[in-house]
């Protein structure tokens, strides 16, 4: 089930990520795309901090106020900080693994639960992968995979993939 949210084999158009070049990923970056739009996915601390309760229809952040801060600590970890102005709402040091298709791949799939599975609710799983273009700006493919169902009946499975950027701010 795991591949259902695999990755299309599209072509990496920028130089993409490698041992030598991992820590370019450092930086600050605003928390709403200035490309590409999403359904499930709305901003990047949704791809870092997703709120898995189906029953709270609310956002976790609010989309505009809060800027995340990304530090590769090595090519296993990576450091996410959620800010709101200058205070501090989220840090976690995630496990992340670089391939050689030049994306760093988040390794926590974000398996969720929703309600009772194939009687009344579903599971989805959420990938992430992300690199960095020539402006610095951080590119993110996501897959969000759905299957949902009721009295044992599966009435709607989708894969969505998803290609958004997100800024760079100055230091």
């Amino acid at each position: 089930m795991i591949n259902c949210a695999g990755f299309r084999n599209v072509k990496n158009n920028n130089e993409g990520l490698n041992i030598n070049n991992l820590g370019s990923i450092d930086g600050n970056y605003d928390n709403y795309p200035i490309e590409g739009q999403s359904v499930y996915i709305n901003s990047l601390a949704d791809v870092f901090d997703r709120n898995t309760n189906m029953f709270v229809f609310k956002s976790k952040y609010d989309i505009r106020a809060v800027n995340l801060k990304l530090k590769i600590i090595n090519e296993k970890k990576l450091n996410v900080k959620i800010y709101k102005k200058e205070k501090l709402l989220f840090d976690k040091d995630l496990s992340v693994k670089l391939k050689n298709d030049g994306f760093l791949y988040l390794k926590e799939k974000r398996f969720m639960i929703e309600a009772i599975p194939l009687v009344f609710g579903g599971w989805n799983f959420q990938k992430s992968r992300f690199t960095v273009d020539k402006d610095n700006n951080l590119h993110v493919q996501t897959n969000y995979f759905f299957c949902n169902g009721m009295f044992l009946i599966m009435n709607d499975w989708k894969t969505f993939h998803y290609n958004l950027i997100f800024k760079r701010l100055q230091p």
